[in-house]
């Protein structure tokens, strides 16, 4: 039963988790759409402003041809250029005399009329240039005039343009960082605080079990010693009614302990402890729980300082879990594998059984969730809280060729005396 704080709690995780959703989306929308209609506009701008350019060049390629167009024909064509020499930007200047057969030149589209001019963008000591090849008439009749005008003289018209379409450049790739910082912020925010809402729930849950085990306790024990008493007065026959009564309480103690184990805060007692010495352990307990599964063991010796009591009961769980995952396999396999990493003691808990459920990988460590028909629900809980005092981890996944491997990882804390 959940009292009214833990009740509130997930009714605060589920309102957040409502409104964060449109609000992200709002934040994405925000985030990518403002940086990417500013920069839109800023390029619009700029790409107008270039075809201004052009337009400005061409008037400038047009003023030249009409001055050609009112020169002497005394003048010879290598002193055109030096009677221009005022006109801005003017690289060059060739007036080209016909060929002999115009329908066989590049330019007897201009030639014969069929184009104005014809203009292209080439380099010319080493500057970029606006070519342009228009006819003109001179005394003499038909010519060209190749004029050539340094771009730069119209970058007046797109300079101010480019430089805003860097700063915007600019602004949206900040924005966007400072958007996606802040976002990160947010999350580990949110995380937190549904963390801290789930270990305050988790530590409600926690009092609780401890009060109810305690308040359990001494009843159950009544009903136990009595139900004892009584099937040693009765005759066997009628002993046997009772029975059920015993398995009932058994269970109950064992769901009791669960409750204090779980509620009880971890009291560490550190010592060197061998792997070999925790794993003889568990191999004489498994010889009791294991029933028709085949058992096996592969240690590494390491000695480590740890609780090995905790260590114990947190592996016993896991050894339970795999043996029961075999009771639709009974000549399944169950092993106990350590292993020494860079600075951990590595332990695993493998079965061949089925594997684990998608719901049940979800829930995995939830406290009193249970696939079991008869389970507390604490058993994989209890096992990360002692992992967790322990100073470790743990993984739980299921194994490429079927069946589960329980992970944990501990430190390798060396004791002065070991050392």
């Amino acid at each position: 039963m959940l009292n009214g704080s833990d009740t509130l709690a997930g009714v605060h995780i589920s309102v957040k988790a409502t409104l964060f959703k449109p609000l992200s989306f709002l934040w994405v929308v925000t985030t990518i759409g403002l940086p990417g209609l500013l920069f839109y506009s800023a390029s619009r701008t700029y790409r107008a402003l270039e075809d201004q350019k052009i337009v400005y060049l061409r008037s400038r390629m047009a003023a030249v041809a009409a001055r050609l167009e009112t020169l002497p024909a005394s003048v010879p064509a290598d002193q055109v250029l030096g009677n221009l020499d005022e006109e801005p930007g003017l690289l060059d200047v060739i007036v080209l005399d016909p060929p002999q057969d115009v329908s066989k030149d590049p330019l007897a589209a201009l030639w014969l009329g069929r184009e104005l001019f014809r203009t292209q963008s080439v380099r010319v000591y080493d500057r970029l240039a606006f070519r342009a090849y228009v006819p003109i008439h001179r005394q003499n009749g038909l010519r060209l005039a190749r004029i050539d005008l340094a771009e730069s003289t119209a970058d007046f018209l797109v300079e101010h343009a480019r430089h805003h379409l860097w700063i915007v450049a600019a602004g949206s790739l900040v924005f966007i960082a400072l958007s996606l910082l802040t976002a990160w912020s947010v999350r580990r925010l949110v995380q937190a605080e549904h963390r801290q809402l789930e270990l305050e729930h988790l530590a409600h849950i926690g009092k609780m079990s401890a009060i109810l085990a305690h308040e359990i306790r001494n009843p159950l024990g009544t009903i136990k010693g009595f139900a004892q008493l009584l099937a040693e007065k009765l005759s066997p026959q009628h002993a046997n009614l009772l029975n059920p009564i015993l398995s009932e309480t058994a269970r109950l103690e064992g769901l009791v302990t669960d409750l204090l184990l779980y509620g009880r805060p971890a009291q560490l007692s550190l010592r060197a402890t061998s792997t070999f010495e925790v794993a003889e352990k568990l191999r004489a307990h498994a010889e009791q729980i294991r029933g028709r599964a085949k058992f096996y063991s592969r240690v590494a010796d390491v000695t480590f300082e740890t609780d090995a009591n905790l260590l114990e009961q947190a592996l016993l769980n896991l050894l339970k879990n795999a043996v029961e995952a075999l009771q639709d396999r009974p000549e399944g396999l169950v092993g106990i594998e350590v292993d020494r990493t860079a600075g951990e003691v590595v332990w695993r808990v493998l079965d061949d059984g089925p594997g684990m459920s998608i719901e049940a990988r979800q829930q995995l460590f939830e406290p009193f969730y249970t696939s079991k028909a008869s389970g507390t629900g604490l058993g994989l809980s209890i096992t990360r809280k002692l992992v967790n005092a322990l100073g470790g981890r743990i993984t739980i996944e299921d194994r490429p060729g079927g069946g589960t491997v329980a992970e944990i990882r501990l430190p390798h804390r060396v004791s002065v005396s070991a050392a």
